[in-house]
Parts: structure tokens; C-alpha cells; sequence
């Protein structure tokens, strides 16, 4: 059955992270979750990362998704603040221990900054656990303030987190 995506005409790019209990179980009722904000139809690869920031915690499985939406990125942000919420995210530590983290990294080109929201994420750039899986999705994709593409990005890099890949089935939109 094809999809008339000009019903979605916004790209989103949304990084997932998880390290608290069953991390496939907490990306598959996510996707089912945010696939009411639009359409899913990219999944990058799992990698699996030493954690961010408080280090005194499980490593993350982190992985990034493409969302075809008609939604504003406010709109969006608050669909994804709610999907956190019922999947009962932890929020009292900074980059803590955290179920399901949902983060918008890019929205179509936008450059886009409130005091709720910044788009693209000011620190995706510097963090391989977010551009890996992005890169699996699109590499040639440039950053809108970097003017660099996800690849190019990946080659700068000076901190390494990640330290395992979980190839992804292409054809899938669930995470196996």
C-alpha cells in the first residue's frame, strides 16, 4: 500500500536513547507511540554507548528514527514529551538513567531556538551516539548551522562513546 507523504510534509530526525530495563521493548512501544505524530520510515542502527555526562550508570542504546510529519516542531516536542511520559522517562538527573529518551535533532532545515526548544539539538554534533545512527539514515544530509554533512561530522569527532553496533534489518520498522 503506498503512502501519500505530502500528507507529511516535514522531516523530522528524532534520536532515541535507553538504558533502563528492556531497551527493545521501550524503542518498540516508543515507535508505535510517535507513529501517531506522522510516519516512520527510517530506523537507523542500535549503538551501544559508554553513558554521557553521569557516568555512574548502565550503558545506553541509542538509535536514531526519520518522521515524515505534518506536525510544528512545538507540537511535535510536546507529542514526544507526552510519549516520554507514559513510558515513565526519568528526568532527575541530568543525562541520568533514563527508560526512553526522545530528543528532535533536525527538522527539515530549520535553525530554530525558544526557551522550550532548539533546533537542530546544540550538541548532536559533538556526540557519536547521535550521528552514527543519523548516518545510517543519511549521510549526505548537512547539518543547517555546521553546513557540514553527517558524514563529515562523524570524521571530526574527538570523544568516543560508543562501543557496540546492532545491525538493524533495512526493511524494518521495529527494532529487533
Amino acid at each position: 500500500m503506498a503512502v501519500n507523504l505530502s500528507v507529511y510534509p516535514n522531516r523530522a530526525i528524532l534520536a532515541l536513547g535507553s538504558n533502563v530495563g528492556n531497551w527493545k521493548t521501550n524503542f518498540n512501544h516508543c515507535l508505535k507511540k510517535i507513529n501517531n505524530f506522522g510516519l516512520i520510515t527510517r530506523i537507523g542502527n542500535i549503538y551501544v554507548s559508554k553513558p554521557y555526562g553521569h557516568v555512574q550508570q548502565k550503558n545506553f542504546h541509542n538509535t536514531a528514527i526519520e518522521l515524515m510529519t505534518n506536525h510544528s516542531p512545538l507540537k511535535l516536542m510536546r507529542g514526544l514529551q507526552l510519549v516520554e511520559k507514559v513510558l515513565k522517562k526519568n528526568r532527575t538527573i541530568i543525562n541520568g538513567p533514563r527508560r526512553i529518551d526522545i530528543d528532535i535533532v533536525f527538522y527539515n532545515q530549520l535553525v530554530f531556538q525558544n526557551n522550550q526548544l532548539t533546533i537542530p539539538h546544540p550538541r548532536a554534533f559533538k556526540r557519536d551516539f547521535v550521528l552514527y545512527p543519523i548516518n545510517d539514515i543519511d549521510p549526505f544530509y548537512i547539518h543547517p548551522t555546521k553546513h557540514k554533512t553527517i558524514k563529515a561530522l562523524i570524521e571530526e569527532l574527538n570523544e568516543k562513546y560508543i562501543e557496540k553496533k546492532i545491525k538493524q534489518p533495512r526493511d524494518s520498522l521495529l527494532i529487533r
